[in-house]
């Protein structure tokens, strides 16, 4: 009986200690998957992603982890707590507001960007009395929280504009609202365009005109809109959602700052960038002139400014002076388009360059995808001049340029696809952070199939940018000038503009993807961004590995014949097809090896060591070669 009894004690105190570890941790039911976007400042909404959240109930978002501030110590074990957030069944949306923004950044003068790490954990109150808590967990999130930019403006004048609507309503706003779950009606005035709708002190705002309410800026009615329809909660039940008809005659909406601000903020970006790609291209012309000149003995451009570095500055003004000619028999505005297209398709592509840390004008979360997808209009460019000349020279030319873009950026993009595979982001700005300043830090070096991804991404794009010894489409002893035959003037200026601007974003890209960016060795990321003179000198390096890159894309056009088409496209199709097919199933087994950083070390020395020997084998044969012919060797470029 005694044996019977203190087993039995045992098992309640098994199942008494089992019950409060379930009390202290919570089941994890949710199925969380992301949170987005990876920056935000004051006025952003964030969104936690997943699946299977209770539709409609306030959740609780938890940040444990770390807080990582320029110049500052590391905050470790730094917790933030987000009240009420919304719920709709996918999402959970909260505002970055800010009390979050002192909490993050700091308060006052003293507040700046922070790098938060860590796990983000979301949790429903428990479903029946006496239940445990719903909780769900993203493990190692990172994102950057920003302190108030410009953008910060165009938020205030739109909160300003949903106060203005609200008091034409006779709404006043209690401070009882939510945080991100709409905005909670303290009082309503009589004979107001809110009484006559049925609403009431008390209601929930939770929608207006179909956009769910976190602030008080989303309460933004459009000029047109003369009945808005207002989504309202009554009595606590979310779930039971009612939408009421609110009129809005005599109300004037004021002109779109927000839009008006945007709109400024994307001329000026796209005058930077514009006003950066054009010496950029014309600089290149000089270089790729001058340097053609040496490798066949000859002076090139020498008379238009010194050394003749002003020769494309004189080339643009004629192209512009020249008369623009278009064929009786052409499709007129088809032809017109075509120049501009690829113009636009290179010009896209720096919008999201990153020169600096911080000197890009778009860090998109999907910034390589958007570099693969606006380059995609060169290809419509070409072929659509080559068939709106209507001459059979572009008709070929514009197929020849179609056939080989398409083909070559296929390895092209499974290349990419492989280094987005090792860093886990599609941000440019993310994948330069994933590698570090010194060489054998870098994708390049990172290991073999890196290595030999890299040759492989450049070769497909230099077929891409139609460059020798794959400048099949405008080959002059066969198609005459291939897609371009027909232009004339600034048009016909804007292809091969856009071919030599091209020639910096494969290179700038390349850079980015396999040469470590801005990073300089032996300095962090976080040690760069607290020092101007450091990023100063990022950006320096940026242009020095980008500039390094476009000799070498000269160098090849002029040493290598052009190839047959037969021979181009059979390059493609039986060797780099399936070349980066294979490249790609060994980066997965590489990343999920994921080796010590011992073993990535040796790896990486190596695959660095390997690289310094074949260059000092070539630079051994190189002056074997000069030797033995006798030639004189130049080492000042402008003699």
């Amino acid at each position: 009986m005694r044996r019977y009894l203190s087993l039995c004690v045992l098992a309640v105190s098994l199942l008494a200690l089992a019950m409060g570890c379930a009390a202290e941790h919570p089941p994890q039911l949710l199925h969380v998957l992301d949170v987005a976007p990876r920056e935000a400042e004051v006025g952003d909404r964030l969104e936690v992603i997943g699946s299977g959240f209770p539709e409609g109930k306030p959740a609780r978002i938890e940040f444990r982890g770390t807080l990582s501030r320029p110049g500052a110590a590391r905050v470790e074990g730094f917790e933030a707590d987000v009240e009420a957030a919304s719920s709709a069944g996918d999402r959970i949306d909260f505002t970055f507001t800010e009390g979050l923004q002192t909490a993050f950044c700091g308060a006052g003068d003293a507040a700046t960007h922070t790098t938060f790490q860590g796990d983000v954990v979301v949790s429903f109150p428990a479903p029946t009395p006496g239940a445990l808590p719903v909780t769900g967990t993203v493990k190692n999130v990172t994102v950057d929280f920003r302190v108030p930019s410009a953008r910060r403006a165009i938020v205030q004048a739109r909160e300003a504009e949903g106060e203005r609507t609200l008091a034409f309503l006779g709404l006043a706003i209690g401070d009882d609202s939510p945080n991100g779950g709409g905005l909670r009606v303290a009082s309503v005035r009589a004979g107001s365009p809110g009484e006559r709708a049925g609403l009431a002190a008390g209601d929930l705002l939770t929608s207006f005109e179909g956009v769910r309410i976190a602030s008080h800026a989303d309460i933004a009615p459009s000029a047109a809109t003369r009945v808005a329809r207002v989504g309202l909660v009554r009595g606590g039940n979310r779930s039971a959602e009612t939408i009421r008809q609110v009129s809005l005659e005599g109300f004037r909406a004021s002109a779109p700052t927000d839009l008006l601000a945007a709109a400024v903020l994307l001329l000026i970006a796209a005058a930077i960038v514009v006003l950066f790609m054009a010496p950029v291209a014309g600089i290149i012309t000089w270089v790729e002139r001058r340097v053609s000149a040496r490798m066949q003995s000859r002076i090139g451009p020498n008379r238009a400014g010194p050394q003749g570095f002003l020769v494309w500055m004189a080339d643009g003004i004629k192209s512009i002076l020249k008369e623009d000619l278009i064929p009786t028999e052409a499709d007129k505005p088809l032809f017109r388009l075509a120049p501009y297209l690829v113009f636009l398709g290179v010009s896209a592509t720096f919008c999201v360059m990153p020169f600096g840390q911080h000197l890009i004008a778009a860090d998109l979360d999907i910034g390589i995808l958007f570099v693969i997808a606006v380059t995609s209009l060169v290809t419509i460019g070409l072929m659509m001049g080559g068939w709106a000349s209507n001459n059979r020279w572009s008709m070929l030319g514009g197929v020849r340029s179609a056939a080989q873009i398409i083909s070559y950026e296929i390895p092209g993009a499974i290349s990419i696809v492989c280094i987005v595979m090792m860093t886990g982001s599609l941000r440019v700005q993310d994948i330069i952070r994933a590698q570090g300043g010194a060489p054998w830090h870098w994708f390049l070096f990172r290991n073999p199939v890196t290595f030999a991804l890299f040759f492989l991404w450049f070769t497909t794009a230099l077929a891409e940018g139609n460059r020798a010894p794959f400048d099949l489409p405008e080959a002059e002893s066969e198609l005459v000038a291939g897609y371009s035959t027909e232009y004339s003037g600034m048009r016909y200026l804007f292809f091969f503009f856009a071919e030599w601007a091209n020639v910096f974003v494969m290179s700038g890209i390349a850079s980015a993807l396999f040469l470590g960016g801005w990073q300089l060795p032996h300095v962090s990321p976080a040690q760069q961004e607290a020092s101007f003179a450091l990023q100063c000198l990022g950006a320096v390096v940026f242009q020095l590995k980008s500039w390094v890159l476009v000799f070498i894309v000269i160098w090849i056009r002029w040493t290598l014949p052009r190839i047959r088409i037969d021979q181009m496209m059979n390059l493609c199709w039986k060797w780099f097809v399936p070349a980066s097919f294979a490249a790609f199933l060994l980066t997965g087994l590489w990343t999920v090896w994921n080796p010590p950083a011992l073993a990535q070390t040796v790896i990486s020395l190596v695959t660095f060591g390997a690289f310094l020997v074949a260059v000092g084998r070539f630079a051994a044969r190189v002056r074997y070669n000069l030797r033995a012919s006798g030639a004189a060797i130049h080492l000042n470029p402008f003699l």
